[in-house]
């Protein structure tokens, strides 16, 4: 699998018909839907079957489900299929933990140790959990199938912000040295007259700069000015995956968010093309 970085644009869930095995009637399926995570869809337990009818053949090599309270010890399946009843499939991801590994040796402080590489629970807690499949190589299908199982699950049910699934932009070429990750903390400060400190918390959330170069025209064009610039703008949303061959960067790099501001395709060298990303993420 390649690692240069993938952007996303077009969703098929967006347009597909989606089916569940349980959800609350206030919280539907529906909501996946919506850009705005805070919409969720929720079930009443602690398993789960989503499903995807697409309307007709699509081109898909990854998927996410963003924004879940699926617990550390939770499992996911994806599986892509031809026909509604998933007799055969073209992918099959297996069952998989829902949260990637993520704790490489030398990461965790010394004497600190976490079995299977899990998150620290007191970290995994301030995490806004996504989980996401990344294909070896993109497939066609009409169905997606989604199992969830997460029997140790505090909360006692499931539930989730967004469902992405279609095609990829992979730039021939990666995003330059230099990529930017921040959070951006805008909770408001402010001192008494005699000197104490009063901060009003608000949610942090990140944001992600690259720059883009060496793209060939055709390419800048058509991929960056017409399906990001055009069809997305600043008001819709778009995913962000740096290193899609590496899943334990995908907690802490990926970003499910919009393009902050636009910025210009500059010609950088006869018919070579660059420009610079900001995403934000959506909270």
């Amino acid at each position: 699998m390649s690692n240069n970085m993938i952007i996303s644009s077009t969703n098929y869930s967006d347009t597909g018909t989606l089916t569940v095995d349980d959800e609350v009637a206030t919280l539907p399926a529906s909501n996946l839907q919506d850009q705005q995570i805070v919409k969720i869809w929720r079930n009443t337990q602690t398993s789960a079957q989503i499903d995807v009818d697409f309307g007709q053949q699509r081109i898909i090599d990854f998927m996410a489900l963003i924004r879940h309270n699926i617990s550390q010890t939770g499992t996911i399946r994806w599986r892509l299929s031809a026909v509604s009843d998933f007799s055969t499939t073209v992918y099959d991801s297996g069952t998989i933990d829902a949260w990637p590994i993520v704790e490489e040796f030398g990461t965790l402080p010394w004497g600190v140790f976490q079995w299977g590489g899990r998150l620290n629970p007191e970290v995994a807690a301030e995490y806004t959990i996504s989980s996401f499949d990344v294909l070896t190589s993109a497939v066609q299908a009409r169905y997606l199938r989604i199992d969830i199982s997460d029997s140790l699950n505090a909360d006692g049910y499931l539930q989730a912000g967004r469902l992405i699934a279609g095609p990829s932009y992979r730039p021939s070429v990666n995003y330059a040295n230099g990529v930017q990750f921040e959070f951006v903390d805008e909770s408001r400060i402010t001192k008494s007259r005699g000197g104490q400190t009063f901060v009003d918390e608000v949610e942090r959330y990140r944001v992600m700069r690259f720059e883009l170069i060496n793209l060939p025209e055709n390419e800048m064009f058509g991929n960056v000015f017409n399906s990001i610039d055009r069809l997305r703008g600043v008001s819709k949303d778009i995913l962000v995956i740096p290193q899609p061959a590496k899943s334990s960067t995908w907690i802490t790099q990926n970003i499910y968010g919009r393009i902050r501001q636009t910025q210009p395709i500059t010609n950088s060298a006869l018919t070579y093309y660059g420009r610079m990303i900001e995403v934000e993420e959506l909270i």
